[in-house]
């Protein structure tokens, strides 16, 4: 028997298996789906068999076809069964629902290289979606004491305990919607990626901001009357957008030229606004960083 006969017998029985593990529900369908992400693996396959076939190590080139059934079986083990996600779709969003006993989301997003964008408050507390079919990030979610924590963590994908958070094009966004009833305190942690912050409907009372050579847009609403903004990033390019009339405190000397263009005072440490005081909004930004760029404007 040629290795080519046993890799594509082999084969052929190993998609018959899963395709039975797929009518039994043990196997979710969007495992061919995935299974697009991995061809490579076939190339690796072959490439193996024709390096020993023909040599004196020639039965080491039955080992092609093993290669690509493993790979099939890795996949349909991190794909799992269909009743463990529910649909198709299923898979590739992930939410919660409004909970009347938390009064605080504390949510930390580290998103590395993934565009974040936070466009719309949601009807639910926390919801999500992500458009890649690996590298999905895992997700820690728990309550206590009124406060409900989010941890999404970049990573490979491991059932049970991964998701998928995210939108736009090809898997390269991730986008987050929280509930607007429910304050929240917000840290996004990424590395030369577009940051798109639309929380002007959401109560944002702390957001923490930390990518290196990223883009970042944000815009604050005045759902909270103080609102804590951190800045951390070397060449990053920060446009803020805040409420009109709202009362401004920043932090960081390097740019004080361009923060009395916008009528603030130098207090010494902090460039304030001469309204902050009684302003009904105030937001203090923080900047600790050598940004490429930063505005301010309002709305």
């Amino acid at each position: 028997m040629t290795p080519s006969r046993f890799r594509w017998g082999l084969l052929l029985i190993t998609i018959g298996v899963i395709l039975l593990l797929n009518n039994a529900g043990h196997v979710a369908w969007d495992y061919w789906w995935e299974l697009t992400y991995w061809w490579p693996i076939l190339l690796i396959a072959i490439g193996f068999e024709k390096i020993f076939r023909g040599s004196k190590l020639h039965l080491l080139s039955y080992l092609s076809p093993l290669i690509l059934v493993a790979g099939m079986v890795y996949v349909a083990v991190e794909t799992g069964p269909a009743g463990s996600r529910g649909d198709f779709f299923s898979s590739y969003r992930w939410s919660q629902d409004f909970d009347p006993d938390v009064k605080l989301i504390d949510a930390v997003v580290n998103h590395g290289g993934n565009d974040l964008h936070v466009r719309k408050s949601s009807v639910k507390l926390i919801s999500g979606r992500f458009g890649r079919f690996l590298n999905k990030p895992q997700i820690e979610y728990s309550v206590s004491d009124g406060v409900a924590s989010l941890d999404v963590e970049r990573g490979f994908r491991r059932r049970g305990r991964r998701i998928i958070i995210g939108t736009g094009h090809f898997g390269k966004d991730w986008g987050l919607a929280f509930s607007k009833k429910v304050p929240l305190r917000l840290t996004c942690i990424g590395d030369e990626s577009e940051m798109n912050l639309q929380l002007q409907d959401i109560p944002v009372k702390a957001l923490t901001l930390d990518n290196d050579d990223g883009d970042l847009y944000v815009k604050i609403g005045s759902l909270q009357q103080l609102v804590g903004v951190s800045v951390k990033g070397d060449n990053a390019e920060l446009r803020m957008v805040v409420p009109e009339g709202c009362g401004l405190e920043i932090s960081g000397d390097e740019y004080a030229r361009y923060f009395e263009t916008l009528g603030l005072i130098d207090e010494g440490s902090v460039f304030r606004s001469s309204e902050f005081d009684s302003a009904s909004v105030r937001v203090t930004i923080d900047v600790d960083a050598e940004l490429r760029h930063f505005s301010v404007d309002f709305y």
